[in-house]
């Protein structure tokens, strides 16, 4: 306990030298912080987003469907939705899914490839007809329009058409425009249906906002010659991105003869970023504290020097050699925490405000990260398990930063540092 005070004091003895590397630890793991933070919430926030408004966290299609999106690539919605039953279900012997075990929600979507045209414009889009109240549940598109822009098929409007920002500038159209989308039926026959636009959106996603429209199932399905009841696609929203790893590979058993695929399938480039946040948030945060250990080494080198006479005195009155090696040692560890505590204080403290506003980053490249898919607006998030290996770093860095003048003050002898 008397090496712990001793050193305790220690450090506080030159109060300049100590500030200065405070400083230096705080600004380092303040921006370590926030990096780590900001990266994650970037990275998970255009995740969600893409989840939320494209993907879903699973589709299911016929196997033969996204080679070339063929119209006679359907199945029955009944032939996914009667294995899936929910907690009271009696008929759950046949491995069916309980749906309130995940907070499962599907939506069933045709999807019709062909040309969007109005008066001035044409343009090649992917009309998905859905049932509204199934659509709003598994996505958030719908929240994607504001309120002078319409609705998301909800009103009576006959033949109504939600279609993006970007699609409505290109076409030259607004709210009541009428529209004409043409496709090929099952026979190979083209067919053409007027559409009137009830409802504009935009979303973080600059792919999806030019290519897909919505459309109610029922407006188009006479049109395309399926059979009662046939879909494209089901899309299952989940709780979270945890639950798909668990969920996914049961509808794959489920369903051996469909194409079933994850979020990760989807989009392989962003399932890569998010694998690698947490290992290059450590990365980062391990190179901030490796510049950082050379500014604490020498810090601690020069205060072992200018002590020779009083740890010199400490050995002469009998303090053995390895209480002086551990009073250094803490010393060292006692600056790095309180640096790191008051960076991290500090972190927090300037990130609180972002988690719920944004950082905007459209100042910088305008809508230009929406065109690769990225959300323009970030939103930081802070866990605890990145401050676990912030302070497993930490401690790792004070550690080997005190090895050496630890070892320097070991090798004083006390006579000839009394001497001096």
């Amino acid at each position: 306990m008397n090496v712990i005070n001793l050193a305790w004091k220690n450090i506080w003895r030159n109060k300049v030298r100590s500030g200065v590397i405070l400083g230096a630890i705080a600004i380092g793991l303040f921006s370590g912080t926030f990096f780590a933070a900001f990266m994650q919430g970037w990275i998970l926030g255009t995740i969600n987003s893409d989840i939320k408004s494209q993907y879903s966290h699973i589709q299911i299609y016929d196997t033969a469907f996204l080679a070339n999106y063929d119209i006679n690539a359907y199945f029955h919605r009944e032939v996914v939705s009667s294995q899936f039953s929910d907690v009271s279900g009696k008929d759950t012997e046949n491995c069916q899914l309980i749906t309130e075990n995940y907070n499962l929600k599907t939506t069933y979507r045709l999807n019709l490839t062909g040309m969007l045209a109005s008066a001035h414009n044409a343009a090649g889009v992917t009309a998905k007809g859905v049932q509204p109240n199934e659509e709003m549940q598994t996505t958030d598109v719908w929240q994607h329009i504001p309120d002078t822009m319409g609705v998301f098929l909800t009103d009576d409007t006959k033949n109504a058409i939600v279609i993006s920002s970007r699609l409505a500038d290109k076409l030259q159209v607004r709210l009541k425009s009428k529209i004409v989308f043409t496709f090929q039926d099952v026979q190979g026959n083209m067919q053409s249906i007027a559409f009137r636009v009830g409802g504009i959106y935009k979303t973080t996603n600059a792919v999806l906002d030019e290519s897909t429209v919505f459309v109610r199932y029922d407006d188009v399905f006479g049109y395309t010659g399926l059979p009662e009841g046939a879909v494209h696609e089901a899309a299952i929203l989940l709780s979270d991105i945890e639950t798909c790893d668990i969920v996914t590979p049961q509808l794959k058993s489920l369903f051996p003869d469909m194409y079933v695929r994850d979020w990760q399938e989807m989009n392989p480039a962003l399932s890569m970023y998010f694998a690698y946040t947490d290992f290059m948030g450590v990365i980062i945060l391990g190179i901030f504290l490796f510049a950082l250990s050379f500014g604490i080494i020498n810090t601690m080198l020069m205060a072992v020097l200018e002590r020779k006479r009083e740890l010199g005195m400490l050995g002469a009155i009998g303090m053995s050699k390895q209480k002086i090696f551990y009073m250094i040692m803490l010393e060292t560890i006692f600056l790095t925490l309180i640096g790191s505590v008051i960076g991290m204080i500090v972190g927090i403290v300037i990130l609180l405000p972002t988690i719920q506003t944004g950082i905007d980053l459209s100042f910088f490249m305008k809508d230009q990260f929406e065109d690769y898919g990225f959300a323009s607006i970030v939103y930081p998030t802070i866990n605890i398990k990145m401050f676990v290996q912030i302070v497993i770093l930490v401690i790792l860095a004070g550690i080997l930063s005190a090895i050496y003048p630890a070892r320097k003050a070991l090798k004083l002898k006390p006579l000839e540092a009394i001497r001096e």
